[in-house]
């Protein structure tokens, strides 16, 4: 279901065309990434924006309540994020008109209040790595959050404009244009996109740097999953993408957490998506809906949303190791 919205949301699309953005902010990434890599060290100041529930009595099939803090409006107001920080070539770093107009911090908007966690249950996995691609005929967009499965909070994020292999210049700026200049943001995705294969390179070193793989045992990700609104990205895209790459799925791919269905399991109730997921739990939307990094923002404030209400995040589909286009999808009751 398609949700309007709100003309607040692009109200800073100029912002990311003014001169504050230019060719100069570019600085080239290490091949090792080591300096681009952030703190695992939890980054909390703000009372959290997700709406987290205080009850002292939850019962995930009633009607979200609102908790008495409930969109408490931060004394810090709400900036779009430095899209060539997050791609690790912001040099602006020391400009105090930059920094009032842009984001530096992934945190920002999902900090969590301590109080909120006693209804927290523990959890089979110590991270959950929040995905959301954006990109219908080839990937455009790779963004992470690393989110502590016991204090909810973001440890680090990893995000890339992704460069197609299969397409002409020409049908390339028109897909740009058309897929992010509504946002202002065509020119730092010019700017900054790779090919797919450079982006899981550094995905790679990101994780390793991070201890959450290693390509000696396996590949597969360590006491971590990807979490994921919906099936389409890991199911279909990744695995699409991964074939007009001419490269192997990695296993760290092999299986996910579909929030969608965790999220009806938990609550008795269907969602559709993202957006439905936000109404019925009363957590505003920031950002723009279908920019990667915003979208996983949100989807990240979902997904601690449900934990301090309680929920268990568990795998909810995997593939076959033997034969990776077989998935079996493992709760009975699934969003199809």
């Amino acid at each position: 279901m398609a949700f309007p919205i709100p003309r607040a949301t692009f109200c800073w699309v100029s912002s990311f065309r003014s001169s504050s953005l230019s060719h100069s902010h570019l600085l080239p990434i290490p091949h090792c990434l080591s300096s681009l890599t952030h703190s695992r060290t939890p980054m909390r100041a703000f009372e959290t924006l997700a709406s987290l529930s205080n009850t002292t009595a939850h019962n995930p099939s009633s009607p979200p309540t609102v908790p008495s803090h409930s969109h408490k409006v931060s004394k810090n107001r709400w900036k779009p994020m430095c899209l060539y920080y997050t791609q690790g070539k912001c040099t602006k770093m020391d400009d105090a008109i930059h920094l009032e107009k842009f984001n530096h911090d992934c945190s920002r908007d999902l900090e969590v209040n301590i109080a909120e966690l006693k209804h927290i249950c523990s959890q089979n996995l110590d991270f959950f790595l929040v995905l959301d691609l954006e990109g219908r005929v080839e990937i455009l967009e790779f963004p992470v959050l690393m989110i502590n499965a016991k204090t909810m909070d973001v440890m680090d994020f990893f995000h890339r404009f992704v460069r197609p292999s299969e397409m002409s210049e020409q049908r390339i700026n028109e897909y740009i244009e058309g897929k992010y200049g509504k946002f202002g943001v065509d020119r730092v995705w010019h700017d900054t996109a790779i090919p797919f294969t450079e982006v899981l390179h550094q995905f790679e070193v990101w994780l390793a740097q991070h201890h959450l793989w290693e390509k000696e045992l396996g590949g597969r990700l360590n006491q971590a999953a990807f979490v994921t609104c919906g099936n389409w990205d890991l199911k279909t895209k990744v695995f699409q993408q991964c074939k007009v790459s001419k490269m192997k799925l990695p296993p760290y791919f092999m299986e996910w957490i579909n929030l969608k269905d965790v999220y009806l399991n938990f609550y008795k109730r269907r969602a559709a998506g993202m957006m439905t997921m936000m109404k019925e739990l009363r957590i505003p939307v920031v950002g723009s809906h279908h920019l990667g990094i915003d979208d996983t923002k949100n989807i990240a404030r979902v997904l601690q949303h449900m934990l301090a209400d309680g929920a268990l995040i568990q795998i909810t589909a995997r593939r076959n190791s033997d034969s990776p286009e077989n998935i079996e999808f493992l709760f009975k009751n699934r969003i199809r």
